[in-house]
């Protein structure tokens, strides 16, 4: 893989660790309990778990597409395999991915926000104020994105232990029998498991900016590893603390059960978690946002980077003000999940097909 990216604007390779997982580390995990009970029930973690590790499959398919591509990301694959102009067009597909994805994750936290939190306070004032933020990371580089991808692991990690507050509530028969459910139930829940998992393609954008990228994917799959952890834990908790039919009915589970933490010096502890919960949510709406603005960047140059990342944060902006009826949440929720899943479950190995074909290809011609 060649690279045009600098070295001083690279970061080192077990940073991709903390890339990888923050970007699947996002908003859905406070409420993802309630959709993949949907086929297997309490055994739905093992859908969880089997979806956590077919994506190291994905990511394998990904390193091969970006081992042969020109200068080792997904926009010169495209522009090689594709030509100049439909390749961009592709490009700019991708950013229009990207960007709503990014918009997702700022529209969700700031209504986690209003429920949870400050119900009294429009959504237009925590977007202007989030927006200036985001500015500020965006605009200083990749370097300064993976910096707060790092603290966005580390930091709100500490939080998990306080789940094992919750073992004094638990109910170890709620999970039995175990392997009762059918292949149908198991694939249901592995349906609603899978948007867990999305976030880790940005790599197709960044890869180009990581040190030794031949030997830096061990980190990139301990990344997919501990994501995977994160998500079987949480599920296996949760369905040891709530019935099926209590978790049905819950909008936010992981909220719910932290809100039963009290302490001495502390009554509301569920505001810590969300407010702490920023740190986790921002690598991921930098993260997609910076991809969205390099992939525009990269097929138009003439555009300059500040004008793209003023842009877009002003539609994100008119977004959060104006569309804050309950149905366009969900609406939000369902194209992403759907965009995600075609592109990691269809267009990833389709790539990854067109790659293969291409390198039996040359080794003919030559």
């Amino acid at each position: 893989m060649n690279s045009i990216v600098k070295e001083n604007k690279m970061v080192s390779p077990y940073f991709l660790f903390y890339l990888m997982h923050s970007t699947q580390t996002g908003i859905v995990i406070l409420s993802f309990q309630s959709n993949i009970i949907k086929g297997a029930g309490h055994n739905a973690w093992l859908s969880v778990l089997a979806v956590g590790l077919m994506m190291h499959v994905l990511f394998l398919m990904m390193l091969y597409i970006l081992k042969h591509s020109s200068a080792g990301d997904l926009l010169s694959f495209h522009r090689d395999v594709f030509g100049k102009v439909f390749g961009g067009m592709l490009n700019l597909i991708m950013a229009s991915y990207f960007s709503i994805l990014s918009l997702y994750t700022f529209y969700t936290y700031i209504d986690v926000l209003q429920i949870w939190v400050f119900d009294g306070i429009p959504s237009w004032e925590f977007s202007l104020l989030f927006s200036f933020l985001i500015y500020y990371i965006v605009s200083g580089g990749f370097r300064v994105v993976t910096a707060i991808a790092y603290w966005g692991v580390v930091i709100p990690s500490f939080l998990l232990f306080s789940l094992l507050y919750l073992f004094n509530y638990v109910e170890f028969s709620y999970l039995a029998p175990i392997f009762k459910s059918g292949w149908k139930e198991y694939f249901i829940s592995a349906k609603e498991a899978a948007p867990l998992y999305i976030g880790f393609e940005t790599v197709l954008i960044f890869f180009p900016f990581i040190k030794n990228r031949e030997k830096s994917s061990k980190w990139g799959h301990l990344g997919l590893l501990y994501s995977t952890f994160v998500y079987t834990v949480i599920s296996l908790i949760t369905f040891l603390f709530f019935t099926q039919e209590k978790l049905k009915n819950l909008a936010w589970p992981t909220l719910t059960m932290i809100k039963i933490m009290q302490f001495p010096f502390l009554e509301r502890f569920e505001f810590i978690f969300i407010f702490t919960w920023l740190l986790v949510i921002m690598p991921v709406i930098c993260i997609y946002l910076w991809s969205a603005i390099r992939s525009i960047k990269w097929t138009v140059p003439k555009v300059k980077s500040t004008y793209l990342l003023v842009g877009l944060l002003a539609i994100f902006h008119i977004v959060n003000s104006e569309f804050v009826d309950i149905r366009y949440g969900q609406l939000f929720a369902k194209l992403v999940h759907y965009c995600g899943l075609v592109f990691l479950f269809g267009y990833v190995p389709f790539l990854f097909l067109i790659a293969v074909v291409r390198k039996r290809m040359n080794k003919k011609e030559h």
